[in-house]
């Protein structure tokens, strides 16, 4: 069977246990003074995304890290440091940490704050990587003693689900994380930021778990856990999470890491000391259950596929949430089971569902590209394109300064309308959202605004409606126009 590697579980069934439990999933593992010397520096990584209030389950809570801070110390370490980066976090070390009660926790305990997307980061190549290039990870991380990472219990539209693995994310800066985003290519990141450096003891906040869609895009479905786990291996650790949260697909990035040897992915090969996987089992809503509960004209046949067609497919679905579905749509993924029952327009994703392509439109690929899935929804006409259509034709007839439109995107529709050739990622431009169904993505680039350059309320907006009036999409090319005659004066 080969070595064994340990998992601590135990129930979180009252709040103010927090210290009690902490004890037992350390003692489990030999004690916090097994990973922590004295005159070392210890940096503690929990997980603020988008600064969604702890009670979310989106968001590591304080009197969890606090109680860790207190086991820390024990040990007589040189430093202690707690360090994230989110966007909500701003551009300086200054901004970390701006709200929910870390700050006030930093005083009692005299531990610093770090905003790992100030830097330096250091740029890495893992060899024989699954990214194709070099990532830039933090130097902190790199040259700190201990790692202690401290993950929630989370689904993930855009990665299945997030726990340790996942939770290095921020080890990368966040202009990093929006060209992967950019690139699809989250799951090999994921892999090698974990190889670049492991955490050294992972504690999973299970209080809540947020369910559904959740990741770091929706945190209204908190998931009552109440577990704690903790392990020295990230991708046992993730192994377990998936079990007690009842999530059966493949994920990709967790394959991996076992392969690449980050750790024990065989649940056979992972001792669980505490309580039970049994007594602990919390099955999660799934992203797909909740995307088909807000779109109900929507049918998901997955044929237990694994996620380098599910992630795309859901992805997908994910943008369309808050545009109007004109008439039945079912996606296809996987190759298990019976011939799936379909209700009206039928997109196939994937090389391995190929043995369906007769139902419907075939987008082949391993994985297949979101665009091309996006391209295939556009042509079964199911969902309505009136914004982006009105947002054309005007964009066509408009005879703006040719600066200002290299400078312009417009998207609406869930789709990019127009980009003129100076708009780059992660540099100053102007941004016109039409349409109330991009709420998202209005919501995403409004919050990470400053990480750009961009005003928010100069160089931003979002016109709402459903549909847009033409002239109102006029007045805001005029206002935007304006805006940026101002940055060129400056």
């Amino acid at each position: 069977m080969g070595s064994l590697t340990i998992v601590s579980l135990h129930r979180w069934t009252e709040f103010a246990d927090v210290d009690r439990v902490l004890e037992q999933c350390l003692s489990d593992l030999g004690g916090m003074e097994r990973f922590v010397r004295p005159g070392q520096t210890v940096v503690i990584k929990p997980n603020i995304t988008a600064n969604a209030p702890a009670s979310s389950g989106g968001t590591t809570h304080v009197e969890l890290v606090e109680a860790i801070v207190r086991q820390v110390q024990r040990c007589a370490p040189a430093r202690v440091i707690v360090a994230e980066g989110t966007q909500a976090f701003g551009t300086t070390l200054e901004s970390a940490f701006p709200s929910g009660g870390w700050r006030e926790m930093a005083a009692r305990t005299g531990v610093e704050l770090f905003n790992l997307d100030v830097g330096p980061h250091v740029e890495v190549r893992v060899e024989n990587g699954r990214y194709p290039r070099s990532i830039p990870f933090s130097k902190l991380v790199l040259d700190a003693d201990v790692l202690i990472s401290v993950p929630c219990l989370k689904t993930h539209l855009s990665a299945d689900y997030t726990v340790a693995l996942k939770n290095h994310y921020a080890l990368t800066p966040q202009w990093k994380r929006s060209e992967i985003h950019g690139e699809y290519l989250l799951e090999e990141a994921l892999v090698d930021l974990n190889r670049i450096r492991k955490a050294d003891l992972i504690v999973v906040d299970g209080w809540e778990g947020a369910e559904g869609i959740a990741g770091g895009i929706a945190f209204d479905r908190p998931a009552g856990a109440r577990v704690m786990i903790a392990g020295t291996d990230p991708v046992a650790v993730d192994v377990v999470s998936k079990e007690i949260m009842a999530l059966t697909g493949d994920t990709r990035y967790l394959r991996w890491a076992a392969e690449d040897g980050v750790g024990i992915g065989d649940l056979a090969r992972i001792e669980i000391r505490g309580t039970s996987l049994a007594e602990c089992r919390h099955p999660f809503m799934t992203p797909a259950q909740e995307l088909c509960l807000s779109l109900p004209e929507v049918t998901i046949c997955d044929q237990r596929a694994c996620s380098g067609c599910r992630i795309p497919a859901l992805s997908v679905l994910g943008r369309l949430r808050f545009q109007k579905m004109l008439k039945p749509l079912t996606l296809v993924f996987g190759d298990e089971g019976e011939s799936p029952t379909v209700k009206g327009q039928v997109v196939v994703i994937g090389d391995c569902a190929q043995r369906y392509a007769a139902l419907g439109l075939y987008v082949p690929g391993c994985p297949p590209k979101v665009e091309d899935i996006l391209r295939a929804v556009d042509a079964t006409g199911c969902v309505c394109h009136t914004c982006r259509d009105t947002a054309g034709r005007i964009l066509g007839q408009f005879s703006g300064n040719p600066a200002f439109l290299a400078h312009l995107r417009v998207t609406a529709s869930g789709t990019q309308v127009y980009a003129g050739d100076q708009v780059k990622r992660d540099e100053w431009h102007l941004e016109l959202l039409v349409g109330d169904c991009m709420e998202r993505y209005a919501r995403v680039i409004m919050e990470r605004a400053a990480h750009f350059g961009l005003d928010a309320e100069r160089d931003i907006i979002w016109l709402r409606g459903c549909p847009v009036e033409e002239g109102a999409i006029r007045e805001a090319l005029y206002r935007l126009e304006r805006a940026a005659a101002t940055v060129v004066a400056m």
